[in-house]
């Protein structure tokens, strides 16, 4: 109900609500064209042509959208906290992570969703993979695990605000700009990124290992469930919540 609520509300501006919808939807084509010409000049990156790159870009951005969809209620969560408001929510008999998120559901967000369902059918047409069960299975492990993982992220940097009551700026980097570079496949990157993005915040879980099986560089068909290990980074994080929401002060506000 509160995310029906929501939504409704955003939709009494209908006209801006559309005009974000199609701002989202031109936007990820702009990025794509600058996508398109790099792979045209340069041909191929470490191996990767351009339907491969693609293929990432389309998987990791329907993970990223989906979970901007669902948790960005979460970037909010400083301001509640400055207001008193959270107080409130701390009042009512419900989940206080569900009543966060449920307050703040990004629906404008939907013009890049549809962008990225057609670039990943398109990269799909284009691409030579041979497909098999397991690469099909992929097609919906790899969202589902990206999902958890980017949710995660949101909540371990929103657990922090419980600490810090002001939002932490370097959440706006990773989750904004920060994500562009996994739009490519972490192979691409030097060494020290390629460490932080599997051992730090393990976002290689869903744009390399599966793909090393999809794009035939490894015969371990088990690679493609390897996104499902996202689970245990959100449980860990969300222990991490609990403990931040436990601890919580009111801001006296």
């Amino acid at each position: 109900m509160l995310v029906k609520n929501n939504i409704k509300a955003q939709f009494e501006y209908n006209i801006s609500t559309y005009l974000l919808i199609l701002g989202q939807f031109i936007a990820q084509f702009t990025f794509i064209l600058g996508f398109f010409f790099l792979f045209k000049s340069l041909g191929s990156i470490r191996g990767y042509v351009f339907s491969q790159a693609l293929l990432v870009y389309a998987l990791v951005n329907i993970s990223y959208t989906c979970a901007e969809i669902i948790g960005k209620g979460i970037n909010n969560l400083s301001e509640l906290i400055r207001r008193g408001n959270l107080d409130i929510y701390l009042m009512r008999p419900q989940p206080l992570l569900l009543q966060v998120m449920g307050s703040g559901v990004e629906i404008s967000r939907i013009g890049r969703l549809i962008t990225s369902i057609s670039l990943l059918a398109l990269a799909i047409i284009r691409s030579s993979i041979q497909w098999d069960s397991f690469r099909i299975i992929a097609m919906f492990i790899i969202p589902l695990g990206g999902i958890i993982l980017f949710l995660g992220l949101y909540i371990l940097f929103g657990s922090l605000t419980f600490f810090t009551v002001n939002s932490i700026n370097i959440s706006i980097l990773l989750m904004g700009s920060g994500s562009d570079c996994l739009h490519y496949p972490v192979d691409v990157m030097n060494k020290t990124v390629k460490t932080i993005l599997t051992y730090i915040f393990p976002f290689a879980l869903i744009n390399y290992y599966p793909f090393l099986y999809i794009f035939g560089k490894s015969t371990v068909s088990s690679l493609v469930f390897v996104p499902f290990l996202s689970i245990g980074f959100l449980s860990i994080i969300l222990q991490f919540w609990k403990y931040g929401a436990i601890h919580y002060s009111s801001t006296g506000s």
